[in-house]
């Protein structure tokens, strides 16, 4: 079926649904999901994976793989912020600490969360960094999140190795510090006393915006964390352990979600 250069979404979706069905491609490509594709079920253009999984890639940068848990990111963290602090003087951590500051100190006026809604993903970003100024973090944080979501992702046997996947866990870590607008009052009552109310709007997590505050960070931090990469895995190595992923017994994600959904066909 010949596609048209032009016309509406809907005209596209139903086009594209048409062609799926006819071409038998109807299933999510991800091991294990099974679903119908976007294309197939007329929600939109994807044609080789469904609507949850797309979801998934958008808040966390890959199709499959789960976001990185703070529990696991903290050593790493520990570790960075310790080898940033000895390597203060180091020339190339500190034009990266200079520039990151710098990339806080442009980032404007910090906008309630609930006004940003319908900004551009380079605007929101730039209101992403411009709270997190507000919020008194520090560059040599922002630094340490690039080393620490790097090694983890690099330690971790089981994790996604793609730009797009480490770039979302940065903007998700980075994003966590400072999210949200918070307000409180206190409301006059009756028999003079005051009541709290208290207020909380939180940005939406997922998208370009994600891409575009991850994408400023590892331009960058990335000569720096390319550089100290093997060394601050031996570092948190050496003070924490192996990631859990190289212990003897280990077995991928998707290996035991096979064997839970064996046991419970058999039950």
């Amino acid at each position: 079926m010949t596609r048209p250069r032009s016309g509406s979404i809907k005209q596209r979706i139903r086009i594209a649904q048409a062609d799926a069905i006819s071409s038998d491609m109807t299933r999510c490509t991800i091991p294990g999901c099974g679903r119908q594709t976007m294309r197939a079920t007329g929600q939109g253009l994807a044609a080789f994976h469904c609507k949850r999984c797309v979801e998934r890639r958008a808040r966390f940068g890959s199709y499959w793989a789960p976001s990185l848990l703070a529990t696991d990111l903290k050593p790493y963290l520990d570790v960075a912020t310790q080898w940033i602090k000895e390597h203060r003087s180091d020339t190339f951590i500190t034009h990266a600490l200079i520039a990151l500051q710098g990339l806080l100190d442009t980032a404007g006026r910090a906008e309630n969360a609930q006004d940003i809604k319908w900004r551009s993903a380079s605007s929101r970003a730039r209101i992403a960094f411009a709270r997190l100024r507000d919020a008194n973090v520090k560059p040599e944080r922002l630094l340490a999140i690039h080393m620490a979501v790097s090694a983890l992702i690099e330690d971790d046997a089981g994790s996604h190795r793609v730009t797009e996947y480490r770039i979302v866990q940065v903007a998700k870590a980075a994003h966590r510090l400072a999210s949200g607008t918070h307000r409180h009052w206190d409301l006059p009552m009756d028999d003079g006393s005051t009541a709290p109310i208290e207020f909380h709007a939180y940005p939406k997590s997922s998208g370009r915006v994600l891409r575009a505050i991850g994408k400023a960070i590892e331009e960058i931090c990335s000569m720096v964390t390319e550089r100290d990469l093997q060394a601050l895995r031996d570092l948190k190595r050496e003070r924490f352990g192996k990631h859990p992923s190289q212990l003897p017994g280990w077995r991928p994600l998707w290996a035991r979600k096979r064997d839970a959904a064996a046991m419970m066909t058999k039950r």
